[in-house]
């Protein structure tokens, strides 16, 4: 079976066609490149063969040399991730006959913001409309006729091992909060604030937070704010392969407060054995349910930490 993916969101993309070639499955996943992610895109920055990656900055690159790339693959099944323009393309890919099936994959601000906004919401709808399924990666975004499918976590590198590096830097405690800096679901002001009590309790913590996302300035000026330069330490984003030795660093892993379930970060830090604190609210989207520390407000981080 002849399979194309299409973009590499948290590296699902990439994690999940790896896989299936191992099981004899053709797959090319199609991306553009993208130099803002840097480290963190493990597709871009591969030299696989079967990845292929298309510059995409201007206009043109996003319509005409987008659909070309697309419309250059004829195969069984377009598996598009994310349901913005790029599955309007891979929906006139299979009504040109270069797709028999179109499966998309939402990943969290398609259905969060763009499904709601007047600008872009109605493409999302025509995509999710249209294909032949839709995938959705947390809980939080399933609507009707979509399908919950976890984000793969490989737990042949996500496991407990000893670690090189010390997050401690000198306190007694290490916290580690790798998620990107987006207050809105990821409450990096509400973990601060907390951090704040807990210091002021007499806890002698490090935070490790990632230099990356739309509100790390934001982040910064707080932890300015509340006098907290010597117990928070901002680092440059990482290798998904290195983020094993930073869990297994860490004493406790905070996540997220803000959209009720569990991202990568949650699922790679159990996979390492370590607590995780976040705000699940499905109990029975799973087998059963996960063993996340639940925090769903400022008392809570302070009294789960």
């Amino acid at each position: 079976m002849d399979l194309l993916f299409i973009e590499n969101i948290a590296n699902v993309s990439y994690n999940i066609a790896k896989r299936l070639r191992t099981k004899g499955y053709n797959v090319i996943l199609l991306t553009r490149h993208n130099p803002q992610a840097g480290l963190l895109d493990l597709a871009s920055n591969s030299k696989e063969p079967w990845i292929k990656t298309f510059n995409c900055n201007s206009t043109i690159d996003k319509t005409f040399r987008y659909l070309s790339n697309i419309l250059s693959h004829k195969v069984d099944v377009i598996h598009c991730h994310y349901a913005l323009e790029q599955g309007v393309y891979s929906l006139l890919s299979r009504m040109c006959k270069r797709a028999k099936k179109v499966i998309c994959h939402c990943h969290g601000t398609d259905i969060r913001d763009v499904y709601h906004s007047n600008l872009f919401g109605w493409i999302v709808k025509f995509n999710l409309q249209y294909a032949d399924r839709v995938f959705v990666s947390t809980p939080d975004l399933l609507l009707p006729k979509t399908e919950f499918l976890p984000n793969p976590i490989d737990t042949s590198l996500f496991k407990p091992t000893d670690s090189t590096l010390d997050l401690k830097a000198g306190h007694r405690y290490s916290l580690f909060f790798p998620s990107r800096q987006v207050w809105k679901h990821k409450r990096q002001d509400l973990f601060l604030r907390a951090l704040k009590i807990l210091i002021d309790q007499g806890y002698d913590c490090n935070l490790v937070m990632v230099d990356y996302g739309p509100d790390v300035e934001k982040t910064k000026m707080l932890v300015d704010e509340l006098a907290l330069r010597k117990n928070v330490t901002f680092i440059p984003t990482i290798h998904p392969n290195d983020m094993p030795n930073y869990y297994n660093s860490s004493d406790i892993v905070w996540d997220q407060i803000g959209v009720g379930s569990i991202g990568l970060v949650s699922l790679e830090a159990m996979s390492c054995n370590k607590p995780v604190l976040a705000d699940f609210a499905y109990d029975t989207i799973y087998a059963e349910p996960p063993p996340v520390i639940r925090v769903y407000n400022l008392q809570d981080i302070v009294i789960e930490t």
